[in-house]
């Protein structure tokens, strides 16, 4: 049996090994499916660590100030990594920040927990959520008609979602928002939270295999005869599955692109938790997790330029 830090490792470990495959050139891909266990590891970890703690206001403030300090690493990372000579990562930049997806995952749980405990303000709270969000997306479209590109307002720009705290352009998506969901709702019932989580594999699978959502997507837009709105459908599909609309795969899609339904691997993990939390370390892996992931990306990008 294990504690949530025990967890934690065991996900930072197989987090590494999908950070190499990612970063470092010239990987074998089996590196990606092990790295897919590590997401619901975390996600149970923090839906877990919610649960517990005494403040959970403190949790969220510091996933989210966690969140904009990645941002702000990451630019200035890759900014001053693609100064130097002869660099080429694989990865292009980096896309990634697991805080803010975490952040807006305790968002959620807080919804979650006023509907559970019949809160009176949880209508109004869920409004306010829900215009919150709205509102930053139309912040993010209206800007650029607004405002004339340059360099410093597109980095700003793409700073917003962190900074607004946005569900959109989240890493994993919103798929991992409902997994997060899933799994604070049953988290109290192993059989009910075992059931659930193979479920949702299962149809994850599905929907990936035959690209449902996309197709129909793009069934409606054929029948709204709506060409103008294809852009923002597209931008739909990429937010929800990271998959546009457009896309037809083909028999090794399910193993070297949509293969994210591999994080099934990770619930023998989930259903090992002793309840307890163990010596926490939280400090430990707020450093890690960047710090790692800059130093993989370094690596990658001058074996790329000497390769």
């Amino acid at each position: 049996m294990m504690s949530t830090t025990v967890l934690k490792i065991i996900a930072l470990i197989l987090m590494v090994i999908d950070h190499i495959g990612e970063f470092i050139p010239d990987m074998p891909f089996y590196l990606r499916w092990i790295g897919r266990l590590s997401a619901p590891i975390f996600i149970f970890c923090i839906a877990q660590g919610f649960s517990h703690t005494k403040n959970k206001r403190k949790l969220c403030l510091r996933l989210y100030i966690a969140s904009v300090m990645m941002d702000l690493l990451k630019r200035g990372t890759v900014h001053y990594c693609l100064s130097l000579p002869n660099f080429s990562s694989p990865a292009g930049v980096i896309d990634n920040n697991f805080f803010r997806s975490l952040f807006c995952l305790t968002i959620l749980y807080f919804l979650m927990d006023s509907f559970r405990q019949k809160d009176g303000r949880f209508k109004k709270h869920l409004l306010l959520y829900g215009a919150w969000q709205i509102g930053v997306y139309l912040i993010l479209i209206l800007l650029p008609m607004l405002i004339k590109p340059t360099t410093a307002f597109t980095i700003f720009l793409e700073s917003l979602p962190t900074l607004l705290g946005s569900i959109f352009y989240l890493e994993g998506g919103w798929v991992y928002l409902l997994l997060g969901a899933l799994l604070y709702w049953a988290k109290d019932d192993k059989k009910c939270f075992a059931r659930t989580y193979i479920i949702f594999c299962v149809v994850y699978f599905i929907l990936l295999f035959t690209q449902f959502v996309p197709h129909v997507l793009a069934q409606f837009l054929d029948i709204l005869h709506a060409p103008g709105l294809y852009n923002y459908f597209r931008e739909l599909c990429l937010i929800a599955v990271g998959i546009p609309p457009d896309y037809t795969p083909d028999r090794t899609a399910i193993l070297f692109e949509s293969y994210q339904w591999m994080m099934i691997g990770a619930l023998p993990f989930l259903l090992s938790y002793n309840g307890q939390k163990g010596r926490g370390w939280k400090y430990f892996f707020y450093i890690f997790y960047p710090l790692h992931i800059f130093v993989l990306y370094y690596i990658g990008g001058v074996l790329g330029g000497t390769g």
